[in-house]
């Protein structure tokens, strides 16, 4: 009988021998007390990354265990809870379910889907650029997927891409990354965005307007990576349009609800992109939206709204805040930074090679620790990673934005529909999915 390794299993096991190996034998670098604090970190960002058991349930294992040993003080290890972060969340999540209850969403895509463009790489940029702007209009990346990908399906229907097309591929997977690569230049539309946010005003007191993230990040990280996620998809994927299905019937115009929920949304975006001017942070404005929302039940969300709220992300999103406080307090982080830090050759006034160092060690710790654990990592180091490359702290810590939205995605180019034959041909390549979606389910 084959013996086939499991992976998260091996990790962990790992993981929890390190630890271990720390209670009983604490490296002389760790501050004093703080044996038992990292010996619980290191487990619990072990667990995050492995998805051993579920992200929230993780959080909880967290929570009990700083308290059950004391390892630092209740309103540090549940500042999660109390940070804007975590309202953002849970105005997004309101936000999102309004616009699946009422069919807003349905009826954008309807509106969308009528409209196909006539050549395929219009039609995978004009995919790419749905996703982005669903990253503008509702919080949560998995809420967009989950929305988005039945609609690709049926737009790669009516393009006529077969069930093993490239075309059918291309459009399912342009839905997917294009609503995911664009949003992490839109403060609220992700957690991992949020935890930045959130741990950068937490450590550092730095309150980050979301026009001023937008600003900072919106032409690379949100206009040039999609339209390079275009070209390689168009690449990667070559196909043309095949003969359309029917025209669809024009969509209904929208219900007194779909116009409610449509009319706060926008208000919310206006509110959002003015926050310069009335200063009223984006969290609040997420929560004011979730509230008109809420007090309309059922009309705008479900008769039993918190019934049908997943809270997995906000402890997912506590949890995190919380690891990332505790770092911070006991400087665990910055001791363990500090013995690597000789190893790396940072160099003041070398603004290439300090750039690269800084998002390729972001990009490798979004590898080891989930998207989200960049930032609540990263962001309590930003006075040492300042130090280390004579940058502002705000400059440095701006980098991690660039580094934890990096993917790791293999592609190997098929070879157009028409040109297969065989029948191993047919099997779909998508992009190492099973690797990056588990990953990104929680942004």
């Amino acid at each position: 009988m084959r013996y086939r390794l499991n992976v998260p299993i091996a990790v962990m096991t790992i993981v929890v021998l390190a630890a271990g190996a720390i209670v009983f034998s604490p490296p002389g670098w760790l501050p004093a007390g703080t044996v038992l604090t990292t010996a619980i970190a290191l487990v619990t960002i072990g667990l995050y990354a492995t998805g051993l058991i579920a992200e929230a349930m993780t959080s909880l294992v967290f929570f009990l265990a700083a308290m059950l040993f004391a390892i630092a003080p209740p309103d540090v290890v549940f500042s999660g809870f109390a940070s804007s972060a975590f309202w953002i969340i849970f105005g997004g999540l309101i936000i999102g379910m309004s616009i699946r209850h009422t069919g807003l969403g349905q009826q954008i895509a309807d509106r969308l889907i009528a409209r196909l463009p006539g050549r395929y790489s219009a039609l995978i940029a004009g995919t790419v650029t749905v996703g982005l702007l669903f990253a503008f209009l509702m919080p949560g990346a998995m809420g967009r997927m989950v929305l988005l990908v039945p609609i690709a399906v049926a737009v790669a229907d009516r393009a006529g891409f077969g069930e093993a097309a490239n075309g059918r591929i291309a459009v399912v997977l342009a839905a997917i990354f294009g609503t995911h690569v664009g949003s992490f230049a839109i403060l609220p539309s992700n957690t991992p965005n949020v935890v930045w946010s959130g741990a950068m005003a937490s450590v550092h007191g730095v309150e980050v307007g979301y026009m001023e993230y937008l600003a900072w990040h919106f032409p690379v990280l949100g206009v040039l990576r999609s339209v390079l996620l275009v070209g390689v998809l168009v690449y990667a994927f070559p196909d043309r349009l095949g003969a359309r299905t029917e025209t669809p019937a024009a969509a209904p115009p929208l219900g007194r609800d779909q116009r409610l929920t449509a009319f706060v949304l926008i208000a919310a975006l206006a509110m959002w992109a003015s926050d310069a001017v009335h200063g009223i942070g984006p969290a609040w404005v997420a929560l004011a939206a979730a509230l008109v929302y809420l007090l309309n039940a059922p009309r705008l969300v479900p008769a039993r709204p918190f019934a049908a709220l997943d809270v997995g992300p906000l402890l997912l999103l506590a949890g995190i805040l919380g690891l990332g406080a505790v770092l911070a307090h006991t400087g665990i982080g910055e001791a363990a930074f500090k013995q690597l830090l000789p190893l790396l050759p940072f160099e003041p006034g070398q603004g290439a090679r300090n750039y690269a160092l800084v998002s390729l060690g972001g990009t490798a710790l979004a590898v080891l620790t989930a998207m989200p654990g960049v930032p609540a990592i990263g962001v309590p180091l930003g006075d040492t990673l300042a130090t280390a490359t004579g940058w502002p702290v705000e400059s440095v810590l701006t980098i991690l934005a660039a580094s934890y939205s990096t993917y790791l995605c293999p592609i190997r180019r098929r070879r157009s529909s028409l040109a297969r034959n065989s029948a191993r041909s047919r099997t779909a390549r998508w992009c190492a999915l099973r690797w990056v979606l588990p990953r990104s389910a929680s942004c």
